[in-house]
C-alpha cells in the first residue's frame, strides 16, 4: 500500500531530506559561498546540490548530521563546477581541496551567523543602515554617500568601524557560548 492509500501517514524519506535541506540551507549556502566566490555559480551550485541530495535521500540515515552530509555533496559540486569552468575560477583545484578540509564545520557556520545576527541587532541606527546598504543593496561607497549626505571617505570610515564593532561583538558571543 502507497503512502497516498494509506491516508498520507507521513513524508517520504526524499520529503524528510529535502526538509533538512531547507533547514539547514543557510549553512551549507555559506560552506559553497566560502569556496565559489561567483554569487551566480554559487547559486548554481546550491541548487545541483539540492538536487543531488534529494535524487541521494535514501542514502542519509536520519539523525545523523545532515549538514555535514549535505555540505559533503556541495564540496564534490563545487569541484565538478571547478572542472566545468576551470577558466572562470580564482582558485585552482588543490585550493578547493584544501580549503573544504579546514573549512570550519557547519555548526561552526551556525553559530557565527547566529552571534552575527545578535550583534547586528546591537548596533546603533547608523552603522546597522550603512551595513544594510553595502550588504544587501549592494550600494557603493559613492551611491551611499550621495544617499546619506556624507562624503566617500566618511562612509568607509563608517563602514569600516562598523565591521570591526561587529568582529570584535561575534568574537566575544563566541566565547561567551564557549564558556557556557
Amino acid at each position: 500500500m502507497t503512502n497516498q492509500e494509506k491516508g498520507r501517514e507521513g513524508p517520504t524519506p526524499t520529503e524528510e531530506v529535502q526538509l533538512l535541506f531547507v533547514r539547514h540551507e543557510n549553512s551549507i549556502r555559506a560552506f559553497i559561498r566560502a569556496l565559489q566566490p561567483s554569487l551566480s555559480d554559487a547559486d548554481d551550485i546550491l541548487q545541483e546540490t539540492f538536487l543531488t541530495i534529494s535524487r541521494k535521500a535514501s542514502g542519509f540515515q536520519l539523525g545523523t548530521n545532515f549538514t555535514a552530509w549535505a555540505c559533503g555533496i556541495a564540496r564534490l559540486k563545487v569541484l565538478e563546477n571547478f572542472r566545468q569552468n576551470k577558466r572562470a575560477n580564482v582558485l585552482s583545484e588543490k585550493a578547493i581541496i584544501a580549503l573544504t578540509e579546514d573549512a570550519p564545520s557547519p555548526e561552526a557556520f551556525k553559530e557565527r551567523e547566529s552571534a552575527l545576527e545578535e550583534c547586528i541587532g546591537k548596533l546603533p541606527a547608523k552603522p546597522r543602515d550603512l551595513l544594510w546598504r553595502r550588504y544587501s543593496r549592494r550600494q557603493s561607497s559613492d551611491e551611499m554617500a550621495e544617499a546619506l549626505g556624507m562624503t566617500s571617505n566618511a562612509v568607509r570610515v563608517a563602514l569600516s568601524k562598523a565591521r570591526v564593532g561587529l568582529r570584535d561583538c561575534i568574537n566575544l558571543q563566541l566565547k561567551e557560548r564557549i564558556r557556557t
